[in-house]
């Protein structure tokens, strides 16, 4: 895990953040998490929808053999 800080400017106001260190921040995991599951549930939607397509293509099929 990376390490932040922010130095002192010269006019007394705290600057920007310094990351240290190797790895993210828990800022950073949290975003990256977060993008992640995103991407993750759209596709757990497509393959239910998929399925479901499957299902019905299989049962019009059975019908059609059965006739």
């Amino acid at each position: 895990m990376a390490l932040e800080y922010k130095q002192r400017e010269s006019d007394g106001s705290m600057g920007e953040q310094i990351k240290v260190g190797n790895g993210e921040t828990p800022g950073e995991t949290i975003e990256r998490l977060e993008k992640e599951k995103q991407l993750l549930t759209a596709q757990n939607k497509a393959l239910g929808e998929r399925m479901e397509f499957m299902e019905d293509l299989i049962a019009e099929i059975a019908i059609k053999v059965y006739e």
